[in-house]
């Protein structure tokens, strides 16, 4: 990917996060998608493979510099042990797109 298209395509993404669990860490990163004008499309929290671990799951459309700085400041959470973000695979995205079509033609 060419460093024009980085900042002006948006693709899907799956941030994953792993935390302590702490009370109020779901809002909080939810407010840091907020004030960036991200949607989250999926949200998924569950124990991870080490003890007294979470990780979440999230998923939004943005461009790659948007999502490389929300990942930045949601890891600069005290209760956040890593972040990171990939780009989702392109077959789901399609199937994202037919249904957006589709929802888009039977709106009321």
């Amino acid at each position: 990917m060419n460093l024009l298209n980085m900042e002006t395509e948006e693709l899907y993404y799956e941030v994953t996060v792993y935390t302590e669990n702490q009370v109020g860490l779901l809002s909080s990163i939810a407010g840091i998608f907020t004030r960036r004008s991200l949607n989250i499309d999926k949200l998924v929290v569950f124990p991870s493979e080490i003890p007294g671990v979470h990780k979440f799951s999230i998923r939004t459309h943005t461009t790659e510099e948007k999502m490389k700085q929300t990942v930045l400041q949601i890891e600069k959470k005290v209760d956040v042990i890593k972040a990171f973000y990939y780009e989702h695979p392109n077959n789901t995205q399609k199937e994202y797109e037919a249904v957006r079509k589709f929802l888009q033609g039977h709106e009321k």
